[in-house]
């Protein structure tokens, strides 16, 4: 072939390079995931219209507050990819309300708690749920912090899809909507949602006694419907944990139940990725049992 006949293929090639620098130019996510950057957040990319890690990626391990890292994984993964920040150090915290399977909302009102959502910092999921940001007061620290709260309601401490992400809902792209100004600018979190999340030892149980991050209602729900997009590692493991506690219960028995379970997911896990889990939940199980901590 003579240079002739490959000037049009560099020409393509220029052409679809513009394009790309152009699509990133503009694209909302990535405007949004800088502007998150400045506000002091760590930011990492979704797989479009989900809340899963690209193949390959390392999800919330790869968030970064480098603008050039972040671009590069634009440029990698697409400039219409969802977004997500990492919540560890950053001393805030989410209050997850669900709206869906179970209504979050509901149960803050019938246990004599309500959010004025017009004074907080918030964005709306596409199920119309809700994620209310929080910053974590002085002397509280996250990992002291419990997950579950209450049927519908959890606690993010680790990290959270943002705004401008989509999801697929009922076969429709619906965004997550920010509202409140900057993360950086949200509350303090109210007396009584510390009050409800800390880890206090009551009935004269020991501090150290284990508090659970998904209620026995949630862990149904994983039995019914499998473990949900995003939450499908930590839902395994806190599974597997709950089971393998259960003294004279046969570790095969368990990990059956586990990958029958993910075989319901709508995106199940690989077996090599369910097998590692379930092998991690079973060492830290054993290394309980012989220190006694059961």
């Amino acid at each position: 072939m003579n240079e002739t006949q490959k000037k049009p293929l560099n020409t393509n090639l220029q052409a679809n390079v513009q394009e790309t620098s152009k699509n990133i130019i503009n694209s909302q996510y990535i405007i949004k995931s800088h502007d998150l950057i400045q506000q002091g957040y760590k930011v990492y990319l979704l797989a479009q219209g989900t809340n899963t890690p690209y193949k390959g990626s390392r999800g919330h391990l790869d968030a970064t507050a480098n603008v050039r890292e972040l671009t590069d994984m634009f440029l990698k993964y697409g400039a219409n990819s969802n977004i997500a920040i990492s919540l560890a150090d950053t001393g805030v915290a989410v209050l997850d309300i669900d709206k869906h399977s179970t209504n979050g909302f509901q149960s803050l009102i019938q246990s004599g708690h309500t959010l004025n959502l017009d004074n907080e910092v918030w964005e709306m999921t596409p199920r119309s749920g809700a994620h209310v940001f929080f910053k974590i007061p002085d002397g509280v620290k996250a990992d002291d912090l419990k997950h579950d709260l209450m049927a519908g309601v959890e606690l993010l401490t680790d990290k959270v899809t943002v705004a401008p992400s989509v999801k697929l809902v009922d076969g429709t792209e619906v965004e997550y909507k920010h509202f409140g100004g900057d993360i950086s600018e949200c509350s303090v979190m109210p007396d009584w949602l510390v009050k409800m999340a800390s880890n206090v030892a009551t009935n004269g149980n020991k501090q150290n006694k284990r508090v659970p991050r998904y209620s026995i209602d949630q862990r149904i729900n994983m039995m019914i419907n499998g473990f949900d997009v995003g939450e499908r590692n930590n839902q395994i493991m806190s599974f597997a944990g709950w089971l393998l506690s259960i003294r004279n219960i046969d570790p095969n028995l368990v990990y059956e139940l586990v990958q029958k379970i993910n075989s319901y997911s709508a995106v199940p896990l690989p077996d090599k990725e369910v097998n590692t889990i379930f092998r991690s939940a079973y060492n830290r199980e054993v290394k309980r049992a012989s220190m006694g901590g059961r």
